[in-house]
């Protein structure tokens, strides 16, 4: 299961997927999918524009977030993009496609991560402790520490969407498993942070596009009832 995740309130945004981190005009390597629009963000910018060789690839721009999605057209395994970001930066991509689900690429300053370095390796363990509940969740496991409930609580989320409560973890930090179904007649294309609200720690979801009646698991870890 290909996993998108977002991970908020910890020290920095963290986000997993594909983190591409390096100086600007370095070439930074990742695998997309060859088939689905692929998820691509600058953190801490904005992207401005996307360039290579015609005939390639597709994008299209996310003008509100400053994000683009990018779709392979071509039939080679590999190919070459510039993003350019509002900050004036350049980053070289060489993108190898795959049959995979779709892709959520992060391109980060290195030179911005080791400023930050210091508070991140400082949540380290909390960070563990969040993947550990978001792996229990997806493997429908209970921790020993944990207790595990199963329910059917639908939850009003969009008009377009079916969101329902399966199962729920409760421990020092609190995990919920949901299922979010498209009700619409349309291709659903979902965005994790549209899932964030107060006191949420992490998201993670299965697929993020979804065809009419197509379902996805979504998961989320909160602090504890008594955090």
């Amino acid at each position: 299961m290909a996993l998108a995740l977002l991970l908020a309130s910890v020290a920095s945004p963290i986000f997993a997927g594909q983190l591409l981190e390096g100086r600007p005009d370095d070439a930074l390597t990742a695998t997309v999918s060859r088939n689905e629009p692929n998820l691509i963000r600058v953190d801490g910018g904005k992207i401005r524009r996307i360039h290579g060789v015609e005939g390639e690839f597709v994008v299209s721009a996310d003008r509100e977030t400053g994000a683009a999605y990018l779709k392979p057209t071509t039939e080679q395994p590999q190919f070459s993009v510039f993003v350019a970001d509002d900050a004036g930066r350049h980053w070289k991509l060489l993108l190898h496609t795959a049959d995979i689900p779709a892709e959520t690429l992060v391109i980060r300053d290195r030179t911005q991560a080791r400023s930050e370095g210091k508070a991140i390796l400082a949540d380290d363990s909390r960070l563990g402790a969040i993947r550990r509940v978001l792996l229990a969740l997806a493997r429908d496991a209970e921790p020993e520490d944990m207790t595990a409930r199963n329910t059917l609580e639908i939850v009003p989320l969009w008009n377009e969407a079916r969101l329902i409560l399966v199962r729920t973890l409760d421990g020092a930090l609190f995990g919920e498993k949901y299922q979010l179904t498209n009700v619409s007649s349309s291709r659903m294309v979902l965005d994790e942070r549209e899932l964030y609200r107060p006191g949420v720690l992490a998201v993670m979801v299965a697929s993020l596009e979804l065809e009419p009646g197509e379902s996805t698991d979504v998961l989320v870890v909160l602090e504890g009832r008594d955090g």
